[in-house]
């Protein structure tokens, strides 16, 4: 058999993702041919095929945004058609497939498929359309998830069966850097709040900033890239203001994983009150590694598995009160109460080999 795993984008979490799931099916499958098409070769270079996502892409997607067509959909399939026949592939990991997935358009294709559907949030009441023509494919024999929460619903939607696959980061932690002795200068013994990641909107800074006014006996971090086209005006305001706060540290530049490992473990909180992220999220991980407590929203995946694992406090994102109110509480948790390690193993490399078997 030969078996394409396939990804169109390189940035962030794309490459790791890649990279884990190129091992782990090479460990448990040696006698499978293995290519993967990918923007660039990993240090095994055997079986890379070079691959990005064209530029037409772009377009396409805000056609299919205006229009609700598939015309980004039909034409990622047929990219991917043209791939397979080049690699010969018998079966194709799409790993990141939310784009091909559209509720309006079903593949014809002669290879089988194998989808790790991120984001299903028509199931977490999500009111767009859910696109469960293409998942009823003939050619799609199973569908792999990231949130075990909706996992049996989408099985008896589609009639085939959902497998949860984890969701992992890079945990390894770097030495100290000079922004982690400005953090730890700049909090002076208060307990560290950490929104860590890029700045877009769905990430809530404005309210945790509103929080922060309110509250000058805990300190703040706010550490990733800033995307301004992805805040409101409000958002980008507070984001700037935030600068001129003394209880608020403001890393606002890329961190290598290392060095946001390292300032993650040295939070009290991480602030993942994100406003209608219904889905899954590897800050989970980070977090549990550094026994760190979260505030999370008490809708969707994140909320669920906070509860269920008892990792920290739940709130509405929307409400500020809410928010601060689920942030003392976290500083109150008994450590020993939270499951740490049954999360992290649950989400463990062992965890997506065991996933990947079926595959």
């Amino acid at each position: 058999m030969r078996l394409l795993l396939f990804d169109e984008a390189f940035l962030g979490h794309h490459a790791i993702w890649m990279e884990e799931t190129l091992r782990a099916v090479r460990e448990i499958a040696p006698h499978v041919e293995v290519t993967y098409a990918f923007p660039y070769a990993f240090e095994d270079s055997s079986g890379h095929t070079a691959w990005r996502e064209p530029t037409r892409h772009h377009v396409l997607r805000k056609l299919q945004s205006l229009t609700g067509r598939p015309w980004l959909a039909a034409e990622k399939w047929r990219s991917l058609q043209r791939l397979v026949k080049k690699t010969q592939a018998d079966r194709v990991l799409i790993l990141f497939a939310d784009e091909f997935l559209h509720p309006r358009y079903v593949p014809h294709v002669s290879f089988e498929w194998v989808p790790i559907y991120f984001h299903p949030r028509f199931l977490r009441g999500d009111p767009m359309q859910p696109p469960l023509a293409a998942l009823s494919a003939p050619s799609c024999p199973f569908v792999y998830v990231l949130d075990e929460g909706i996992r049996q619903a989408l099985s008896e939607l589609t009639g085939k069966p959902v497998i949860k696959i984890p969701d992992f980061c890079p945990t390894e932690c770097g030495p100290a850097t000079p922004r982690c002795h400005a953090l730890r200068l700049a909090a002076d013994g208060r307990p560290i709040i950490g929104a860590i990641g890029p700045l877009t909107r769905h990430k809530n800074v404005g309210a945790l900033i509103e929080v922060a006014k309110r509250h000058p006996e805990w300190h703040f971090l706010l550490a990733g890239l800033v995307f301004p086209n992805a805040l409101s005006d409000g958002e980008r305001k507070r984001v700037d203001e935030a600068q001129q706060m003394e209880n608020v540290t403001c890393f606002y530049e890329y961190l290598p994983h290392e060095e946001l490992n390292t300032l993650t473990a040295m939070c009290g909180i991480q602030f993942a009150a994100y406003r209608r992220f219904l889905h899954s999220s590897n800050k989970m991980v980070r977090a549990c590694v550094y026994r760190t407590p979260l505030v999370v929203a008490a809708a969707g995946c994140m909320g669920e598995m906070v509860t269920q694992y008892r990792l920290g406090e739940t709130c509405d994102p929307a409400n500020v009160a809410s928010i601060e109110a689920a942030i003392a509480r976290s500083l109150m948790i008994e450590q020993k109460a939270a499951d740490w390690d049954g999360y992290l193993a649950a989400n463990s490399l062992e965890s997506l080999r065991r996933s990947l078997t079926p595959l």
